[in-house]
């Protein structure tokens, strides 16, 4: 079990992230006089939702305004065009950039996609540990769901990188996508018990893994305030209540 802040995954509930994903600090501050109303227990930054990204005095002054109005621990998350975000970045340009979020500790956590250089994501991971930064390795796939076999496979590359939590968000196309995306979850938590894990089949059909993951081994799960980050989020407040429900 890992801690993001004084969140511990693995324990209880799965635990309910809500992404800020705002354009700019007066969007952003709208966002957040809804979410201090709502039972959620972690942040999510969508960094690349953001039109300041790059200007680092900015950066902070909105992470700091996250962290005071809400007193929740913070994911730092940089979504790239491939994997469902809104910017382009090169390899060089958007590790160089994750780099500079970890040894700067800006948040509790960093989002870090799976799908890149090898070599630079273990010295990531790496520098990660040092700093006391918890690490997601991540993957996202908006176009199809991978066969069983494939789901366990990321995951299990994950872990042996170092993943602190390790990260899986696919678009089912039929009903048994959703099935094979819960079936390797579960397959994954029964070899590593103590490892953390997300995972998420999306869209209206994979709406069921968002609310039931946790019976199958998701730690996590995300939920909307104002806006959605992903097809298929259901607000906190029904999160909270379905969570309950399933036990």
């Amino acid at each position: 079990m890992i801690n993001i802040g004084n969140v511990v995954l693995g324990k209880g509930l799965a635990k309910i992230c809500i992404p800020v994903v705002g354009q700019d600090e007066e969007k952003i501050s709208k966002e957040l006089d809804l979410m201090a109303g709502l039972d959620f227990d972690v942040v999510e930054f969508r960094l690349d939702c953001f039109d300041g990204f790059a200007d680092y005095t900015r950066l902070e002054g909105v992470i700091e305004l996250i962290r005071k109005r809400l007193n929740k621990p913070i994911i730092l998350t940089f979504r790239t065009k491939k994997e469902g975000g809104r910017v382009d970045l090169s390899d060089g340009e958007y590790l160089d950039m994750i780099e500079e979020f970890i040894n700067k500790k800006l948040a509790e956590a960093v989002d870090i996609e799976y799908m890149r250089d090898q070599d630079r994501l273990l010295d990531l991971v790496s520098l990660a540990k040092a700093k006391g930064v918890t690490v997601i390795l991540s993957n996202h796939e908006f176009s199809y769901s991978p066969a069983r076999e494939e789901i366990v496979a990321r995951l299990e590359d994950m872990i042996n990188m170092g993943a602190d939590v390790a990260k899986i968000a696919l678009m089912p196309t039929c009903p048994d996508d959703v099935l094979n995306l819960l079936g390797a979850t579960s397959q994954v938590k029964s070899k590593h018990p103590d490892q953390d894990l997300i995972t998420v089949s999306m869209g209206q059909m994979g709406s069921i893994s968002r609310l039931a993951g946790g019976v199958f081994g998701s730690d996590m799960t995300f939920a909307s305030a104002l806006e959605e980050s992903a097809p298929g989020q259901i607000s906190a407040q029904k999160m909270r209540d379905i969570l309950e429900v399933l036990g």
